[in-house]
């Protein structure tokens, strides 16, 4: 890759980086201590980085000098995004993954690729009870100093501004055209948590209800999102929005929640390896091999959304009958 075009590559990983709406040309200034003038010519390409500026650029952003100049190594750099143990980290922790889509809804081609063995973590913010006990059991599990956490789960432990950011991440992610890949056991793991509250006495008998019809009314929500091919809020009427939305049912195990989005000519790959934390890594083979991956498994899934009427209702049947018989569906009492 020519100079000129590396330049370009860094500046460009540095931009997506940056929170919505900081200027790149004063990252730049800042972290190289140079003029704004300056900072623009490198920016324009005008003026070719030194080596060691390449080289500070790289640190303070996580960024491979091994990729950037397209050596030849086995190794692929990956940035950790964790959630740490204190108090208000879990607010901190909703408010890199809303910076980050916003980043990416910035971009005029972007799109993102959602192979999911659980409930895709966007659609546990659609109801306050399924949110609520998803924010009881995650800082609990995550969290050793517990002085903030009940003991047990009460419906209104989720706090105010965490559901807040919560709506944000989810309607920016409902204007993010994506391609969802489930399999009938993509809820096995919100119901085990569910059962094994219960049965710990951490949840009574009245908050499952709600919880579990709170999973209901989520299920019911992206059926219709299917069925329209586009993304929508809760209350908001399907039939005024873009088509942005494709739902393969694959019919074999998939083995992790992984997430590619794709800008312009760019991509990102993001996995978890411990609940929330997860690993993401800008590694342009890595991420085409991915991209090529999660094309083959889309041809040898099942595309059930605008489409395939029978096959969407059998997946999503397939879905509700995991669900306990006394909860309402599709506005029967199942007895």
């Amino acid at each position: 890759m020519p100079e000129k075009q590396i330049q370009e590559y860094l500046f460009q990983r540095i931009k997506e980086a940056l929170p919505p709406g900081r200027p790149l040309v004063e990252t730049i200034s800042e972290v190289l201590h140079i003029s704004y003038d300056s900072a623009y010519r490198r920016i324009r390409g005008e003026t070719l980085l030194v080596l060691e500026e390449a080289k500070i650029l790289c640190q303070q952003y996580a960024i491979s000098l091994d990729q950037l100049l397209t050596l030849r190594s086995n190794s692929i750099v990956f940035e950790s995004v964790e959630m740490n143990h204190g108090a208000n980290d879990f607010k901190t922790y909703l408010k890199g993954v809303l910076e980050r889509l916003k980043q990416l809804n910035t971009f005029k081609q972007k799109s993102i690729i959602y192979l999911t063995k659980d409930l895709p973590v966007f659609y546990q913010f659609c109801y306050r009870p399924v949110f609520a006990f998803r924010y009881f059991s995650w800082t609990k599990a995550l969290f050793r100093q517990q002085g903030s956490i009940p003991t047990k789960f009460f419906p209104d432990c989720l706090p105010l501004d965490i559901e807040a950011l919560g709506a944000e991440i989810m309607s920016v992610y409902s204007k993010i055209p994506s391609v969802e890949i489930w399999n009938k056991e993509s809820i096995n793991n919100i119901l085990q948590q569910i059962s094994h509250c219960q049965e710990a006495g951490l949840v009574t008998e009245g908050d499952a209800r709600e919880i579990y019809d709170g999973l209901r009314k989520t299920l019911e929500h992206l059926q219709i999102q299917a069925e329209y091919g586009c993304k929508f809020l809760p209350g908001e009427e399907p039939r005024t929005k873009k088509d942005n939305y494709q739902l393969f049912y694959n019919r074999v195990g998939l083995g992790e929640n992984i997430i590619l989005t794709t800008y312009d000519d760019y991509k990102a790959l993001y996995f978890d390896y411990d609940m929330l934390n997860y690993l993401t890594t800008t590694d342009e083979t890595f991420c085409n091999g991915a991209f090529l991956r999660m094309q083959t498994i889309m041809q040898k899934s099942t595309l059930i959304s605008s489409s395939s009427e029978k096959q969407r209702t059998v997946f999503f049947n397939l879905l509700f009958a995991k669900l306990p018989p006394y909860v309402v569906i599709k506005e029967k009492l199942v007895l």
